[in-house]
């Protein structure tokens, strides 16, 4: 018994100990406390109406300072008024609604969010408050009684404008109770469709821009008290986000059998294109119209017949601009509106060649503040002619077209020592020089730069006197080709391209195409080319392309002006690229051309009148 007394008391010493030295070891360790509360801010921007919240519905994360999560609970009232043991350091609190992550859309449905960082100290506790606030866009729709009694159906459907966020769409249809929709923060797309009650269909799109997170739109779709054209005027209350839709009642919307106009907007005109489904209109009777948005009166403009379609070009329209379009049918009779916006009327970077930078030896057509290591809009084969100390482009104060300003002179030379080298032409072109090689001698040149409209012609100025001597013959080929011509050729054009191109790498920018003459072969499918890229019609990514004629490639003793149609190959693509390139050697790229070649060019721009070539 006695012996059974005593181990007895020696268990109750030893649980005693680990306790007393489980309390030490907590006590040394780094640790501290967190104790949270949780804020809602479930207001709206615009509105004093409240968004729906439900406190279990909110999920926090405790985050440590190198992104693991340390501590989760889908249902924050968990932590409510709980300590919370840390180890120290700093950590960042992420408090969201449960379940959703407020990238896709929801009746009901807000999506709340919030962030506080905070820092452990041992032994300390930190009390700290998130507040969240509603980080997606509520809207209501509501249908007047005078809308509901013009029409036997309806209803609405939101989207986001630009179909490629995958969030799904909401359907508020009238004559239900409809609560609340609740979506990203994108633009959004509102498509009404009703039916009357002569059982007529209409359908109406219209836009949502500038949504922001907390804001509310109340879309109000009523019917007006007077007669009007069978569309929807809209008006805007900027300080609640209200926008009320309006609809005209149309007691006979089919009896104009016109389609809305299609419109290819460039810089200075647009092409509109629109059919007819009865046969009973006269042709001759058929006009397009069109007015600057919101302008007072519409300008008329005839229709040609093409087929089964009608089709107008107009021109001297103002760049940048929003435009309004429709069929009109003897005055009478109108299609829905189209809204177009023109492009930009892009001018070329430097195109007058009066900004130089020389960066070393290397002689660059760019101003100095916008000169990037190299990475300018124009450059040359400088690059690789400066570790002989040349450069075959430079800039020229004495002979210029544009008194007080520069020139680019472009002086095709040998370049190396004791025979030993290669022709260099002198050049000029919208793209980077990346490196020269040694075995086999050579370079990696890219050309284009990005560009996003669509010019008609390139015009510009230009001298030049050819070599008629054929000193540089690396290409059998091209050297009878110039013999026959009785000397050297000039080369100036223009090409606009859609491809996808080349990604930067650590030398150059993007580009459209790359020559690299280290290649055995052309690589089209990499846009990588040998020698010279191919302009032809069996390149599919080029658009448009024009160059001077053969006799401008002869020479000008004076200053003479060139203007290059641009020929598209295609109306309706738009371009990623511009390439320009100027030459006093038309063949350099093959190495062969004449050392006594010198060309001057100046006052380059880009032309925006007028139809394109094609």
């Amino acid at each position: 018994m006695k012996k059974n007394w005593y181990t007895l008391i020696i268990c109750c010493f030893m649980v005693m100990l680990s306790a007393c030295q489980n309390e030490d070891e907590l006590s040394n360790s780094n640790v501290g406390y967190l104790r949270l509360n949780l804020g809602v801010n479930t207001s709206v921007t615009t509105r004093a109406d409240e968004a729906p919240y439900n406190p279990e519905q909110i999920g926090i994360q405790i985050v440590s300072a190198d992104g693991e999560v340390v501590k989760e609970t889908s249902n924050w009232t968990e932590w409510e008024g709980q300590q919370i043991a840390l180890a120290t350091g700093t950590y960042t609190l992420k408090a969201s609604s449960a379940g959703f992550d407020g990238a896709t859309s929801g009746f009901d449905k807000p999506y709340y969010a919030g962030s506080a960082e905070i820092t452990i100290e041992k032994d300390k506790e930190v009390n700290q408050t998130i507040t969240c606030t509603l980080a997606n866009v509520k809207v209501t729709v509501n249908f007047d009684q005078s809308f509901i009694d013009a029409f036997t159906a309806a209803n609405v459907e939101i989207d986001d404008n630009a179909d490629n966020t995958g969030i799904d769409p909401l359907t508020f249809i009238m004559g239900q109770e409809n609560p609340s929709g609740y979506f990203p923060v994108t633009d959004l797309k509102a498509t009404v469709s009703v039916t009357n009650k002569d059982n007529e269909n209409f359908t109406q799109n219209d836009i949502i821009k500038g949504v922001q997170a907390r804001d509310h739109y109340i879309l109000n779709y009523k019917v007006s008290e007077g007669s009007g054209e069978g569309n929807i005027s809209i008006s805007v209350d900027p300080s609640t986000k209200e926008y009320t839709y309006t609809f005209y009642i149309k007691t006979t919307p089919d009896s104009a059998p016109l389609s809305a106009p299609t419109a290819n907007a460039w810089a200075k005109l647009v092409y509109l294109t629109g059919q007819v489904s009865s046969s009973e209109l006269t042709p001759e009777n058929i006009t397009f119209q069109y007015r600057e948005k919101d302008a007072a009166e519409w300008t008329t403009v005839a229709a040609t017949q093409d087929g089964e379609d009608y089709k107008a070009t107009i021109t001297s329209l103002q760049p940048n601009t929003t435009y309004e379009s429709r069929m009109a049918y003897n005055d009478e009779q109108y299609s829905e509106v189209t809204e177009f916006t023109t492009e930009d009327a892009t001018a070329l970077y430097n195109g007058n060649f009066d900004d130089w930078y020389q960066a070393g030896k290397v002689w660059y057509a760019v101003a100095e503040a916008n000169y990037n290591n190299g990475n300018t809009f124009w450059d040359s084969g400088n690059e690789g002619t400066s570790m002989m100390s040349k450069n075959p482009t430079s800039p020229e104060e004495g002979v210029v077209h544009t008194s007080g300003g520069k020139s680019a002179k472009l002086e095709s030379q040998f370049v190396g020592l004791f025979g030993v080298g290669k022709f260099a032409a002198g050049n000029i072109y919208t793209g980077n020089y990346c490196e020269t090689f040694m075995s086999p001698m050579g370079a990696r040149i890219r050309f284009g730069k990005e560009f996003a409209s669509r010019p008609t012609k390139l015009q510009g100025w230009y001298k030049y006197t050819r070599g008629t001597t054929i000193d540089e013959d690396n290409d059998a080929n091209y050297t009878e080709i110039l013999n026959q011509a009785g000397g050297d050729l000039c080369s100036i054009y223009i090409a606009l391209t859609d491809n996808e191109g080349l990604a930067a790498d650590d030398v150059a920018p993007a580009a459209a195409f790359e020559i690299d003459n280290r290649l055995s072969a052309d690589e089209p499918q990499n846009f990588k080319y040998k020698n010279a890229i191919d302009f032809s019609t069996n390149n599919p990514h080029i658009i448009a392309y024009g160059t001077i004629t053969e006799e401008e490639a002869k020479g000008a003793t004076d200053w003479t002006q060139f203007t290059i149609d641009l020929e598209y190959r295609d109306l309706t693509r738009k371009p990623k690229y511009i390439i320009i390139v100027a030459s006093a050697s038309k063949y350099g790229d093959y190495f062969t051309g004449s050392t006594g070649s010198l060309m001057y060019v100046d006052d380059f721009s880009l032309v925006y009148d007028g139809e394109p070539a094609h």
